[in-house]
């Protein structure tokens, strides 16, 4: 108790940005540090997730409920912890567009 957190945990909710499952295949591989935990540590000393928001939203239920149930309380005491929420946002007309396209055809 008391003592501060020794890093960061960071559960990032976003859509795919591509629907092929070979290109995210390769955005995934290509960015490992930002997909693999044990990576995203060792490089930038937190800890990061990622949920697929383009998953059946029983998986993104299921994934909202295991992440607020481990990061909403203090193990020992179950005092609240703080929670920040940080959209991403941008200002990149393509990247807009195409978001608005994949939501439009879901």
């Amino acid at each position: 108790m008391g003592r501060p957190p020794s890093d960061i945990d960071i559960v990032t909710f976003a859509f795919r940005p591509t629907k092929t499952d070979d290109d995210w295949r390769k955005i995934v591989t290509e960015n490992s540090d930002l997909f693999i935990p044990e990576q995203s540590k060792k490089k930038y000393i937190c800890d990061a997730y990622f949920v697929d928001l383009s998953t059946h939203p029983v998986h993104v239920v299921n994934n909202t409920k295991y992440w607020f149930g481990l990061f909403s309380h203090q193990r020992e005491t179950y005092l609240w912890k703080g929670m920040i929420e940080i959209p991403i946002l941008s200002d990149d007309d393509e990247a807009i567009k195409k978001l608005e396209q994949e939501i439009g055809d879901a």
